[in-house]
């Protein structure tokens, strides 16, 4: 029920829409017809002039749905540009002989202004052409500018979307007196000796001068994973996991060493493990 109702405002929208569109153009073309009227010694009957200009403006209102589902369906872009066009004249040009066809016999029905059809089609077809036309070229033109817009919208957020973060690939430290660069993905485990950080790989420790809980936001968590308040490890050097009774844990390597697992941390390890 909701759809069906959001639909039928949409419909209604779409219908004023046109009802302002085709009195606007109709007002425009008013002056000329009275200047004509007059020139020709006949005055016109106002409360007939506006019943008619409302009346064609509503009749005229009608088409808007359908002018705009053929925008919808066959907008005039990219490679079917020319195939759309065709399509549209064709669709606008028929639109066109049906509004002056049921005004035709809405004015025979009534009794108001000329109800002869081909004299209505000599004199109006080609003006009413122009102005679906005009429609048209206006609705496209929204449309192009609204998804110019969306799209610029969209880039906007994708340009001020905060970046992911960046791990450390690499750290410095001290070997024989120089400065070298490791491999963070070299390193089996980490544990905290006094102020440093042992920073334990195939090659030996190193040791940096940094604490443990400032160190491992620069990590990778889906390569590292805290084991101990004092150690943490990487996720692809652990062979095994073996409960102790007391809810602890030992964590074998596979380099054989073996390090404690405290039981606050056994989750966080198993749940960073199933993710890995």
């Amino acid at each position: 029920m909701t759809n069906l109702r959001s639909m039928a405002w949409t419909k209604s929208q779409e219908i004023a829409l046109g009802f302002v569109y085709w009195l606007t153009f109709l007002l425009a073309l008013e002056p000329g017809n009275i200047a004509r009227a007059l020139d020709l010694g006949f005055t016109p009957a106002w409360d007939k002039e506006v019943l008619r200009i409302v009346g064609a403006s509503l009749l005229g209102a009608t088409s808007t749905p359908l002018l705009l589902a053929l925008m919808r369906h066959f907008p005039i872009e990219g490679g079917k540009l020319w195939r759309h066009a065709t399509i549209h004249s064709l669709g606008g040009a028929g639109i066109a002989f049906g509004l002056i066809a049921v005004s035709c016999l809405l004015a025979a029905w009534f009794k108001i202004g000329d109800s002869n059809l081909w004299d209505q089609i000599a004199a109006n077809w080609l003006l009413l052409v122009f102005c679906i036309a005009g429609f048209t070229a206006i609705a496209h033109a929204v449309r192009f500018f609204r998804r110019a817009e969306a799209n610029h919208r969209l880039l906007a957020q994708f340009q001020t979307a905060p970046s992911p973060p960046s791990f450390l690939s690499t750290v410095q430290v001290k070997a024989r007196g120089h400065i070298v660069v490791l491999e963070i993905a070299d390193i089996d485990w980490v544990e905290t000796q006094g102020n440093y950080l042992a920073l334990h790989t195939a090659g030996g420790a190193h040791l940096i001068r940094e604490t443990l809980s400032s160190f491992e936001p620069k990590l990778n968590p889906q390569h590292f994973a805290r084991i101990h308040r004092r150690a943490l490890v990487a996720l692809d050097r652990i062979r095994a996991v073996t409960p102790l009774a007391n809810g602890d844990a030992t964590v074998t390597l596979t380099n054989g060493a073996e390090l404690k697992l405290s039981r606050l941390y056994r989750e966080k390890l198993r749940a960073a493990l199933d993710g890995k």
